[in-house]
């Protein structure tokens, strides 16, 4: 990562100068739009200045802006010096976006119910596939999105370390949506450690526990292995972590109020700073924000693939870390990274769900001649259209629908009959299927009992 600007220094006779300026109008609006978009110095120095500021007499005012409406946390750096955050005007924009679209609303209910009512399992499914791919490939996971997807709905074996730990993402974030009754503790963060990095370590020891004072542990960006931070002493870490647990089971009120997603991004940074683990400690920072979003009652997180859009930003997502530190503890960059990552994962998913209602659309008007296919076969041909080359398997379709193993067989075992599918040679002992030959038009005009459909009967068995 390169190194970033320093912001100027300030001294008396500057800040005197500043402070002369400070009611000029051209000089307030300037300070306005540096601070709706919450620009670090890096990006702020290109800026045109208003005429007859200096650089360090415009930072200066830009600063204490801030610090204005900063609110101080108990996560102190290496110098015991307090974090803290602001909210800036633009940021109220996008926790209202979320708080409306987020699941917490009726808004949801009435325009996005729709089309997650029938699709609502395979979507999940989906985006947990795409979250754990994602949050593994920000730690290093070089696997292809694809060959992680196959790997996932056919439930193969991972066969290396990139693919187990995707696999063991994938599995983490499955249990603690079996964890949102249970506060905070030391406890759930070593299980959450320990499941994201199980069969990953070089030593296993390290799996569910705190790092030591003699485990020299940096934090490293992945792309270019440069040291970008040291973690605060292991000693201290019991300590340190009670504060953050404390702020995350706290509730507030009135003036003390933390909007969840506010909340849940803190959590995120401060994990990481604390840097607890020898290993997983980005993974875990990540789950956390999943796992308080929906303890937080936020539901529609469970269908949203935020580690995706950061994975596609990560210098940005590598840079709100840096700017946070290096900016006087100004932990708003980090905060407010995270709360656009959610507005764009929220975007993405309107998008994709627009997308799969068109498709359904599509297949439902193409399958009017077949009135008894279900709506899980539907989603299947719809599929088999847009990518005729896709195998399915008994054991996929089972994970993707979450049904049982009978009703896989028996929704595969009717498209078979129908000659909407055919059977190709599959994987060991697995029987798979692919898309008929000219299937759409198949799905126009349909050919019951044709010989090109076998019958589930004279198929070979398992």
């Amino acid at each position: 990562m390169r190194e970033l600007a320093r912001p100027p220094r300030l001294d008396d006779q500057s800040l005197i100068r500043a402070m002369s300026s400070a009611g000029r109008p051209e000089v307030q609006a300037y300070v306005t739009e540096a601070n709706r978009d919450y620009l670090h110095w890096d990006k702020l120095r290109f800026h045109p200045r208003p005429e007859g500021l200096s650089q360090a007499e415009a930072w200066a005012l830009v600063r204490m802006a801030r610090l204005s409406q900063r609110k101080p946390l108990e996560l102190l750096d290496g110098q015991r010096r307090p974090f803290g955050y602001g909210l800036p005007p633009g940021s109220l924009e996008i926790l209202h976006e979320v708080d409306r679209w987020g699941g917490t609303t009726m808004a949801v209910d009435t325009a996005l119910a729709p089309a997650l009512g029938p699709l609502r399992d395979r979507v999940v499914v989906g985006s947990l596939m795409e979250e754990a791919i994602a949050t593994s490939q920000i730690e290093g996971a070089v696997t292809t999105r694809k060959v992680a997807k196959e790997m996932l709905r056919t439930q193969r074996k991972p066969r290396d370390r990139s693919e187990q730990m995707i696999v063991n993402s994938y599995q983490t974030i499955q249990t603690l949506r079996q964890r949102l009754d249970r506060p905070l503790s030391v406890d759930l963060l070593f299980e959450i450690q320990a499941s994201i990095t199980q069969g990953t370590l070089d030593d296993p020891d390290a799996v569910g526990r705190l790092r030591r004072a003699d485990e020299n542990i940096h934090i490293v960006d992945t792309r270019d292995d440069e040291v970008v931070y040291d973690p605060p002493p292991a000693d201290r870490l019991p300590e340190r972590l009670e504060k953050l647990i404390r702020f995350a089971n706290q509730t507030e009120s009135g003036s003390d109020f933390v909007h969840p997603l506010v909340k849940a991004a803190i959590l995120h940074f401060w994990l990481a700073y604390e840097h607890p683990f020898v290993d997983g400690n980005g993974r875990t920072a990540r789950a956390l924000l999943y796992w308080f979003m929906l303890k937080s009652g936020y539901w529609l997180f469970e269908f949203l693939t935020i580690s995706r859009v950061i994975a596609e930003s990560s210098g940005q997502y590598y840079r709100s870390f840096v700017y946070s530190e290096h900016d006087d503890n100004d932990l708003t960059y980090s905060v407010l990274y995270q709360m656009r990552a959610t507005q764009r994962a929220l975007k993405n998913l309107r998008e994709y769900l627009a997308l799969k209602q068109r498709e359904q659309q599509e297949a439902s008007a193409a399958l009017r001649a077949f009135p008894e296919v279900n709506y899980r076969q539907r989603d299947l041909l719809a599929d088999a259209l847009r990518e005729p080359a896709r195998i399915w398997t008994f054991k996929e379709y089972r994970s993707i629908h979450q049904v049982t193993l009978v009703t896989a067989r028996s929704d595969l075992l009717d498209l078979l009959e129908r000659g909407l599918l055919r059977e190709v040679k599959g994987r060991g002992t697995q029987r798979a299927f692919v898309a008929a030959e000219q299937l759409i038009d198949r799905l126009r005009s349909p050919v019951p009992g044709s010989a090109e459909a076998p019958s589930a009967e004279t198929a070979r068995p398992d």
